[in-house]
């Protein structure tokens, strides 16, 4: 555990981020961060939250008695790429050891609420008195990701047809090479036309395509830059989302 110490400026989830790096100082010199190849990163090794931000690192080099730079960066993952502004010095870094991780809640056979508040209590060999945490629970694990690959192109009759890829809140690996796992009761999403900040026009639709006739468009009187907003429908909650700007 520790912080970083310096800006970190967002970058490409679909690239390696091989320009910007991860400066961090770690709570105690004992503390080792250590460099993985692309096998171990497959495999979900040196995954670490910025903030609220999911990062895998390459290299890490030491720079000082606790102190590290974090290279090769894999930014934005789990669905996470909504949180890579804000990343300044001082936000929390924090290393994920998967073997490591414990649910408090299922421990002690429990379910949270969103919204609710967790309170965590350690005690130590040789403490006398425990250390105490609070935390919220938010809910982010229920959130479908926000669709990616958005695209419009004209269908030919004076309108727009809307297209987009899903994401799954269950299908990170993609090992099978086929489809990712829906993880919701059933597929669903939420398309809105927006112009600026007004809304013209809200659908729901069954499947990865919406079509804008020309219909639709003379009926909401839409003209000039417009806005897309796709998103999932969850199970427990509405998904974030995935944007494209259209000129009609």
């Amino acid at each position: 555990m520790g912080q970083i110490d310096a800006t970190l400026p967002p970058g490409s989830t679909l690239l390696l981020d091989m320009v910007n790096n991860l400066l961090v100082t770690l709570l105690a010199e004992d503390m080792e961060l250590a460099s993985a190849d692309g096998a171990a990163l497959a495999q979900g090794r040196n995954l670490c939250l910025v903030g609220q931000e999911l990062i895998q690192f390459g290299r890490a080099v030491r720079t000082g008695p606790a102190s590290y730079r974090l290279e090769a960066l894999r930014r934005g993952l789990r669905g996470t790429e909504w949180a890579m502004a804000g990343q300044g010095a001082g936000t929390p870094f924090l290393l994920i050891e998967a073997d490591r991780l414990v649910d408090p809640l299922a421990m002690a056979g429990m379910e949270g609420d969103v919204g609710a508040a967790m309170h965590l209590l350690a005690i130590g060999i040789g403490d006398v008195e425990p250390a105490t945490a609070e935390i919220m629970i938010g809910g982010a694990a229920l959130v479908p990701p926000a669709p990616v690959h958005l695209n419009a192109a004209p269908d030919g009759a004076g309108g727009w047809r809307i297209g987009w890829t899903r994401r799954s809140r269950a299908g990170w690996r993609w090992s099978s090479g086929g489809d990712v796992p829906l993880a919701e009761e059933s597929e669903r999403y939420a398309v809105e036309v927006l112009d600026g900040d007004r809304l013209v026009r809200r659908a729901e639709v069954v499947e990865p395509v919406w079509s804008y006739d020309a219909a639709m468009i003379a009926m909401d009187g839409a003209s000039g830059p417009l806005t897309m907003d796709v998103r999932q429908i969850g199970t427990r909650a509405l998904g974030r989302p995935g944007m494209i700007e259209m000129l009609l």
